[in-house]
């Protein structure tokens, strides 16, 4: 990726924004449907990342050192970053991503929720001393009525059943 410090903050320019003003996939859509050729350059903190389209087609997207699809839901889930519509898209950029913008938007969605699960999962872990304690809560009148059943060969009459 060039770095490009002044032209993600060209002085005077119409073509720049904040993503606190729009979501980037709205950005995306508008370019698309015009049918844009540019370069969309992004900066989040001391992140940088550009997303190129040709004839309103995503074809590529960089961030750090991940490139094309990853890049891409990996720029989308910033939000408030800055951005600047760079009205050419540099002559030796690989074509990476080969879908169009909906399916795109689509799986970045897909992906997301995906991810958000994950990390749901990850947050409520059962631990060994949780379910310790709840076993520890089963009332000893409970306790006492399995001793019977255990006793009266009940609760292996159920186990051999099934």
């Amino acid at each position: 990726m060039i770095d490009r410090t002044d032209e993600y903050h060209p002085e005077g320019e119409e073509h720049a924004g904040s993503l606190l003003d729009i979501n980037l996939t709205d950005v995306l859509q508008v370019l698309s449907v015009n049918n844009k050729t540019c370069t969309l350059f992004l900066k989040k903190g001391d992140e940088k990342g550009e997303i190129y389209l040709k004839n309103g087609k995503i074809v590529d997207a960089k961030a750090g050192t991940i490139s094309g699809e990853s890049a891409l839901f990996y720029l989308l889930d910033w939000e408030g970053a800055d951005f600047y519509i760079g009205t050419s898209v540099e002559e030796n950029v690989s074509v990476r991503i080969e879908k169009d913008i909906h399916s795109l938007i689509l799986d970045w969605i897909e992906h997301s929720e995906t991810h958000k699960e994950k990390e749901a999962i990850k947050e409520k872990p059962e631990t060994r001393e949780k379910m310790t304690v709840e076993v520890e809560a089963v009332p000893d009148d409970t306790i006492e009525f399995l001793k019977r059943l255990e006793a009266d060969g009940l609760i292996k009459a159920v186990n051999n059943a099934s």
